[in-house]
């Protein structure tokens, strides 16, 4: 899509997946207004758009969501939006992979050296690259 490898835009689907929590009012507009600012709206699923613009809707009206079944449609609609809003980011990319590569090593590290470790793994060639999700290379000159 934008030149991240495979498993990165999985981290970060999974790394919006933890985070994402209550799902309210202030949270879905802000989502709505951003994305249609960066064009990530345009990428999203026609039926997920729909379900965010009719919880919008509802909410404004002053109803909340009850059920745990719509609860669970909705929350997925904004991880789904988020991660296609995030996914542009380098940055963040390089974060997230920069965290998952310091839990690996059992590292504490600033979000600046956090973002230092991503960008350092996402200009290593594949060739030489640990997989951020098994800690496996995906290969090296002499065959391992």
């Amino acid at each position: 899509m934008n030149g991240l490898p495979g498993e990165v835009p999985e981290l970060i689907e999974e790394f919006v997946a933890d985070r994402v929590r209550d799902v309210g009012l202030p949270l879905l507009l802000s989502l709505r207004r951003r994305a249609i600012r960066s064009r990530a709206w345009f990428r999203l699923s026609p039926v997920r758009r729909g379900l965010l613009e009719a919880a919008i809707a509802y909410m404004r009206r002053g109803f909340r969501f009850t059920s745990a079944h719509a609860l669970g449609l909705l929350r997925g609609a904004v991880v789904e939006a988020l991660t296609l809003l995030l996914r542009g980011s380098v940055r963040f990319a390089a974060y997230v992979v920069g965290l998952r590569l310091a839990a690996r090593a059992g590292l504490r590290a600033s979000a600046g050296e956090l973002i230092v470790m991503g960008i350092n793994w996402l200009n290593t060639p594949k060739w030489y690259r640990i997989d951020v999700a098994s800690g496996n290379t995906f290969g090296n000159a002499w065959g391992n």
